[in-house]
């Protein structure tokens, strides 16, 4: 069976990796609620920057800068405890370095959605704890 980065079209999405795993994340930062928010209100204004600096690099075939957004993204996930944009981050590093266009084009919309999905759960997260 093939995994969420890889999947045939019409075959359903595995959803086997977290988005965002808060409890982690403030463990990461030793409970420091106020350190966490101001952590994540940055990261999200600034992913969507990467995603669209990202998209332009694989559309246009810089796979240097695929393989460095790629590994800037998986830092930043693996930092915030959001392990489904860190394995897409990870297989789209590897696909730049590999210079695999084919394989870039079929992981940018997986990565992507992961953006979109983790955003989404960061901002609920932000909105619970009142910012």
């Amino acid at each position: 069976m093939k995994n969420r980065l890889h999947k045939e079209k019409n075959e359903p999405s595995d959803n086997s990796l977290q988005i965002f795993n808060y409890s982690d994340f403030l463990d990461r930062v030793m409970g420091d609620q106020e350190l966490a928010t101001s952590i994540l209100e940055e990261f999200a204004g600034l992913i969507g920057q990467h995603a669209e600096k990202l998209r332009h690099a694989v559309e246009s075939g810089d796979h240097e800068s695929i393989r460095q957004i790629g590994h800037m993204i998986k830092g930043e996930s693996g930092n915030i405890s959001a392990p489904a944009l860190y394995e897409s981050s990870y297989a789209i590093e590897k696909a730049g370095k590999a210079q695999n266009s084919s394989e870039q084009n079929e992981l940018l919309p997986v990565l992507l959605a992961d953006i979109d999905n983790l955003t989404h759960a960061i901002r609920e997260v932000l909105q619970k704890e009142g910012k």
